[in-house]
């Protein structure tokens, strides 16, 4: 989760202006592609691990796993809610309880996920000098609105682990250290 925080940043840094590649506009996109590739990726991964002795039990070649799309289906397939759920901080009550509500702001779902997945990969890659439809890559919305939704998405949120009822409450940034913190919670009807 740390090093999404810095490669998001990088992007926002891209998208912003602040940095830019020297040379020509589309190494800085390609850059951003590439930032935001290894950001789902780093996404998938995190969900792996989470689950990891299901999925190894499933998978004996789980370690050779790389592509980020199918690692999501093939996760799915183990333990459907394994996706993260954005929420935001509700209430805290008399008994210092804190309590959470979920986010209603756009932010990255699965689908969502994997239409980025591909649609950055389009970058990674040189153009076939022969092909004669337009080499303009479809976004739908602008690489800064993508990186919005996969803040809102990861900024504070819950996961819950395969075969269990427990919640892991997942906040990206601390206001005591600004670092990634993790801590158990339990739903509530």
């Amino acid at each position: 989760m740390e090093e999404i925080k810095l490669r998001i940043g990088l992007v926002r840094a891209i998208t912003s202006g602040a940095l830019s590649v020297a040379g020509r506009e589309d190494f800085s996109a390609e850059l951003a592609c590439i930032q935001l590739r290894k950001t789902l990726e780093l996404l998938a991964f995190a969900s792996l691990v989470a689950n990891k002795d299901k999925y190894a039990a499933a998978h004996s070649d789980f370690a050779g796993h790389w592509n980020a799309k199918r690692l999501l289906a093939n996760l799915a397939r183990i333990h459907p809610y394994f996706y993260p759920t954005p929420i935001a901080l509700d209430q805290v009550d008399s008994a210092g309880i804190k309590n959470f509500r979920n986010v209603s702001e756009p932010y990255l779902s699965r689908e969502d996920f994997v239409f980025l997945y591909d649609t950055t990969s389009q970058a990674l890659h040189s153009r076939n000098p022969f092909r004669t439809d337009p080499a303009v890559i479809d976004f739908r919305v602008g690489v800064a609105e993508w990186v919005g939704r996969i803040q809102t998405l990861l900024n504070m949120h819950y996961m819950r682990l395969v075969d269990s009822d427990t919640l892991w409450v997942v906040i990206m940034k601390s206001p005591d250290d600004g670092k990634v913190h993790v801590m158990r919670a339990e739903a509530r009807a």
